[in-house]
């Protein structure tokens, strides 16, 4: 049953990961100077990952997707009311959320892992780029990267929990997209995981909560 569930939600979320794909093979395609687009300009940055020319693309790629993943996994399925199947299942609901939290996270970071991977084997490829490169110059991609669960979370719980869509149910959203924001941000590696972690934390006793609470 956990298995078929998990088939389930890494199906139903093939078309936004294609997506997120496409998104990720334009941004790394721009960034070693392959304009895609008529008209579209790309040049690569003197130092790969180190010049920040890859945060805002990062972002607003992984960002979009965390998302839209979040919002289909929670407020279309209650729109189509597929929970009402789903939570009927002999399958204690709290497994049946942990599954599909599963499965998002686990989408989130593989989508940015694969921008990380293919751009990094790009910049350590000889020959591309007239400056050095290390491995440990994409540690601000893995953390940005990371960060991007804060903003799936908060759009899973703003899509489970109950409320006007123009009151306080986006509220979860936007607290998940400030904190993600945040934690990036920080210039201290402690503080970034501290914030990270209890953002994690919060976002899940609220999810939980609602998921035991509400009446599907």
């Amino acid at each position: 049953m956990i298995k078929a569930l998990a088939i389930k939600e890494l199906r139903e979320a093939l078309g936004l990961l294609a997506l997120g794909v496409v998104g990720i093979a334009y941004m790394t395609l721009s960034l070693i100077g392959m304009a895609i687009l008529p008209g579209s300009y790309a040049e690569k940055p003197y130092f790969p990952f180190a010049a920040d020319a890859h945060a805002l693309m990062q972002t607003v790629i992984l960002g979009a997707f965390s998302l839209l993943l979040g919002f289909r996994q929670t407020a279309w399925e209650l729109h189509n009311s597929t929970f009402c199947f789903i939570l009927h299942r002999p399958l204690a609901r709290r497994i049946v959320f942990v599954v599909k939290l599963a499965v998002g996270m686990m989408l989130v970071v593989l989508l940015n892992t694969l921008f990380v991977a293919v751009y990094g084997w790009w910049s350590a490829t000889p020959a591309t780029h007239p400056t050095p490169f290390f491995w440990s110059m994409t540690l601000p991609a893995w953390k940005t990267g990371f960060t991007m669960v804060l903003v799936y979370l908060g759009a899973f719980l703003s899509g489970l929990r109950p409320g006007n869509w123009f009151g306080s149910r986006l509220a979860p959203a936007a607290a998940g997209i400030l904190a993600a924001g945040f934690a990036s941000s920080i210039p201290w590696w402690w503080l970034s995981v501290v914030v990270w972690l209890s953002g994690i934390v919060v976002l899940l006793i609220g999810i939980f909560y609602y998921c035991q609470q509400r009446d599907f």
